[in-house]
């Protein structure tokens, strides 16, 4: 009888709890598709942001002198076109630096979803502090704030690279020379705007040009180091 019962008595049901770390993931789409997404937005915002001017002109004027008026308030505003290209261009790079990083990461986890959003909340951002930028260029304080964003997206972006090449998310395989490469490149284009940031305490045009000579930086780390 008690054999009976102990033969027909059901098995326990499985664990389902997690035991140590949550194994890892390899459907990176979702991740892709939202990152393309979010930089596709703040790129469209960038030109949102552009205003048409406001002329305030007699009824009657001439359509030559509304054209010399329109020129010259456009001229006036270059510096908003100057900021537009600028963070065009550099949400542009972000988003290519992002695009090889996750070339060669091969899977995911917790941690990896996290500082990818956090780097897209960056990016995200990005159109308000353009917008900052563009009313107050110059000011300390908004060249400061852009310099800082940029600091942080390329901390972050060096970040995701650190972390998956510490918690093997590429593929084992990796050539050493790309993996010192991302480390590089993830150091010393946004040393160049933590710098920037510094140079606003003492010339606001200054800390502009230290901007251009991130970007001409990155032409020094294009190729793979071997040291």
């Amino acid at each position: 009888m008690y054999e009976d019962e102990r033969a027909g008595s059901k098995p326990p049901a499985p664990s389902t709890s997690f035991q140590g770390r949550e194994p890892p993931g390899t459907d990176l789409s979702r991740i892709i598709s939202l990152s393309d997404g979010v930089f596709a937005f703040a790129l469209t915002l960038l030109a949102l942001s552009l205003a048409v001017p406001a002329l305030s002109l007699p009824g009657g004027t001439p359509n030559s002198a509304v054209s010399g008026k329109l020129a010259s308030v456009l001229q006036g505003d270059w510096t908003i076109f100057v900021g537009y290209v600028f963070a065009f261009v550099m949400i542009a790079l972000w988003w290519v630096n992002h695009h090889r990083t996750f070339r060669f990461i091969e899977r995911y986890d917790t941690v990896l979803i996290w500082l990818n959003l956090i780097l897209l909340m960056q990016i995200a951002v990005m159109p308000f502090v353009l917008s900052v930028y563009t009313h107050y260029d110059d000011t300390q304080t908004a060249v400061g704030l852009f310099s800082a964003i940029q600091a942080s997206c390329g901390f972050t972006l060096g970040g995701i690279w650190w972390y998956a090449t510490h918690t093997h998310l590429t593929d084992p395989k990796l050539d050493p020379r790309i993996v010192r490469y991302f480390r590089r490149r993830g150091a010393i284009v946004p040393l160049f705007f933590v710098a920037a940031l510094g140079v606003t305490f003492i010339s606001v045009s200054g800390a502009e040009l230290v901007w251009i000579a991130a970007i001409v930086s990155q032409r020094f780390t294009a190729r793979y180091g071997t040291s």
